[in-house]
């Protein structure tokens, strides 16, 4: 699975709300753990953390999501 697909998975858990409290906290966090584990740099895990975690909690505006796009071709590609 790509990163881009698992983020859209954290988003779409977050949108169904399966926790009474926390449920943003719950699945930033764990996309925050699954980008923690990808050979990044120090800033490079810094920026794609807070990217996916506004995406997955619906907070990202425009320029996030397509930064984060950006960052996800440019991985793939550089990965593949």
């Amino acid at each position: 699975m790509g990163l881009r697909d698992a983020v859209e998975i954290c988003r779409l858990c977050h949108e169904l709300a399966p926790f009474c409290f926390y449920n943003g906290n719950t699945f930033v966090a764990i996309i925050r753990d699954v980008i923690g584990k990808l050979p990044l740099s120090e800033e490079q895990g810094y920026l794609v953390r807070s990217l996916a975690g506004h995406i997955v909690a619906g907070v990202a505006d425009g320029s996030e999501q397509e930064a984060f796009e950006k960052f996800c071709l440019n991985f793939e590609s550089e990965n593949s």
